[in-house]
């Protein structure tokens, strides 16, 4: 019974995969020859700084942190390529202490966003990111300790520009981004409900054997 509840899950959890396209990715590598990893970053073309043309002494910037400056900062983070530092080098008491935004996005169905999400690392107190689209955000604080969790969040709007917000104020040690991600579609409201079912069925089914084998022993 057990692969038959892993056979419906699986159905279910494929139904939101199936006709996704990608609209972006990012995993801020290709700007490595046009512009070092360092302070105040410049954009990429897929994102830039959102606070106006290029880095300007006074305004809040990112940083582009990877193998080259960030074991300096990040010894108990192992880089595999460049990240975004969502708080730069620009001075404190910047709010919001930086963003990143990206060109209009469009999508009939909605927007899925996945990103790698990284603390401070850096032992300051715990930093706010705010991921918006369209109008509609979520929030994310994690601790400072955190290392890179993928987080996942869906959006309703069918158009806008993604952004990644540190809300600061700024004290130059932001939290870190990675491999952003956008695809087309959020689950219906059918398929949370199947979901939801799905998960039932699943624990239901792989329950009933151990109580039937409790109730013989007693």
């Amino acid at each position: 019974m057990r692969k038959y509840a892993i056979a419906l899950a699986t159905t279910i959890f494929g139904i939101h995969g199936a006709g996704a396209a990608t609209l972006l990715f990012d995993n801020f590598d290709s700007t490595g020859t046009l512009h070092a990893p360092g302070g105040n970053w410049v954009g990429d073309g897929i994102f830039t700084p959102n606070s106006g043309p290029g880095p300007v002494i006074g305004t809040p910037s990112v940083d582009l942190v990877g193998n080259v400056n960030g074991p300096a900062f990040f010894s108990n983070l192992a880089f595999n390529g460049n990240s975004i530092d969502l708080d730069g080098t620009t001075g404190s008491g910047n709010v919001p202490a930086a963003s990143i935004i990206s060109g209009l996005l469009s999508s009939a169905d909605g927007v899925t966003v996945t990103f790698e999400l990284a603390g401070n690392l850096r032992g300051a107190l715990p930093q706010t990111t705010v991921v918006s689209f369209g109008g509609q955000s979520f929030s994310f604080t994690p601790l400072a300790s955190q290392p890179y969790t993928l987080e996942t969040v869906f959006f309703t709007a069918t158009s806008g520009f993604l952004s990644f917000t540190d809300t600061g104020p700024s004290n130059q040690q932001g939290n870190l981004i990675d491999d952003v991600t956008v695809t087309t579609g959020v689950p219906e409201l059918s398929t949370w409900a199947m979901m939801i079912l799905g998960f039932f069925g699943v624990g239901f089914l792989a329950y009933r054997p151990k109580t039937r084998q409790s109730f013989r022993l007693a």
